[in-house]
């Protein structure tokens, strides 16, 4: 599975990264909305999780979530927010702006690769 993370925090993206790997992900890392933007037109993408705070001066995750949801390409590609927004009421605010789900940092790994397992098994390939 080809999954995109949206990070703009090196130490989260190699957490990530570690942890999709164990269930044999390939795991693009963009450290911002611009060179996620060039990742979905060059890469195929099974997943695409973005991280809300993207940085000082950058778009962020929920106007990048638009930027994607813009893309024919992009049509068919789960979208979830990864991110430290985690008060009540913020699974189901991201949710309603467009996300396919939501994950409150830190990420609990079980729940995402069993989230992620049965996509792989739901997307075509």
């Amino acid at each position: 599975m080809n999954v995109l993370y949206v990070e703009d925090n090196k130490i989260n993206a190699m957490v990530m990264d570690k942890m999709l790997s164990r269930n044999d992900s390939n795991v693009i890392i963009a450290e911002n909305g611009s060179q996620a933007l060039k990742v979905v037109k060059e890469e195929m993408l099974d997943l695409i999780l973005v991280d809300i705070n993207l940085g000082l001066n950058q778009m962020d995750g929920c106007e990048l979530l638009q930027r994607f949801r813009k893309l024919d390409i992009l049509k068919n590609i789960p979208v979830f927010a990864v991110t430290a927004y985690a008060m009540p009421g913020d699974e189901q605010r991201f949710i309603n702006i467009g996300f396919d789900n939501y994950f409150s940092k830190p990420v609990n790994f079980d729940q995402l690769l069993s989230v992620i397992s049965k996509i792989g098994t739901s997307q075509p390939t």
